[in-house]
């Protein structure tokens, strides 16, 4: 905005001072040369002003395109990290272990089923008969169906789970940094995941001066701060700090 109102003044002075040399030395042979010079600089300012107003426009254009790309290399990760700790009971330590992971381990695809049988050992302690009478207790009954590849489950027929570890943004790539770690809660260990991508590499090439203003945003439609994130090395969160439109967050 403050480019837009420098233009501005800058044309308005600079029309109004070639006006009062044009009145001064214009003549009928040289008026048109006057007129075409006016235009030019009309045009130029003109141009310079719209560039102003469009610029912010197109930075925040191309930005979301950035973090969207960002956000689902993120999504991926998180999917990866989930199925790693749901049979591993931790979360793998480096983009090389969860790619051989999604490569090589199955889920076990199970069957669940709530019922109610005969409550025998409260039934014998009250003297009651199994059955009708007597008391019940649920129980679930779980039966194994088979196997799936993790990779199937995950990613079908993609590769892209083979390149988490860097973002691909036009013809630059921007690594992404991930630790692992665990706290303990009521004498008890919890794995904690760190996945972090720095806006500075993904806006890499953008306007400097929109850029220093977008790392200081802060509102709840943005994402805040240096760095896009997802998860905490001190808390046990899945949670990432960009808003639902690129991508869910839980």
């Amino acid at each position: 905005m403050l480019k837009l109102a420098i233009f501005l003044v800058l044309l308005i002075v600079l029309i109004f001072v070639l006006v009062k040399i044009f009145d001064k030395i214009a003549t009928p042979k040289n008026r048109i040369f006057f007129s075409i010079l006016l235009w030019i600089v009309t045009g130029v300012f003109g141009y310079l002003i719209y560039n102003s107003v469009m610029a912010p426009i197109r930075f925040d254009e191309e930005k979301e395109v950035r973090f969207e790309t960002a956000v689902a290399k993120m999504l991926d990760i998180k999917k990866s990290q989930m199925a790693y700790k749901s049979i591993k009971g931790t979360y793998a330590p480096t983009f090389d272990s969860l790619i051989k992971f999604i490569e090589t381990e199955k889920f076990e695809i199970v069957e669940r089923k709530d019922t109610s049988v005969p409550d025998v050992a409260r039934n014998k302690a009250f003297g009651l008969a199994d059955g009708e009478g007597g008391y019940f207790k649920d129980e679930v009954i779980i039966r194994s169906l088979g196997f799936k590849s993790v990779k199937d489950s995950l990613f079908k027929d993609s590769e892209r789970y083979k390149r988490m570890n860097v973002v691909k943004i036009k013809d630059f790539e921007v690594p992404v940094d991930m630790k692992t770690s665990s706290i303990i809660v009521k004498d008890k260990a919890f794995p904690t995941l760190l996945v972090e991508i720095d806006k500075n590499e993904v806006l890499k090439g953008m306007d400097e001066e929109l850029l220093e203003k977008e790392k200081k945003k802060k509102a709840i439609d943005e994402i805040n701060g240096d760095k896009i994130v997802l998860g905490s090395l001190e808390d046990v969160t899945l949670t990432g700090n960009w808003p639902k439109k690129y991508g869910s967050n839980e």
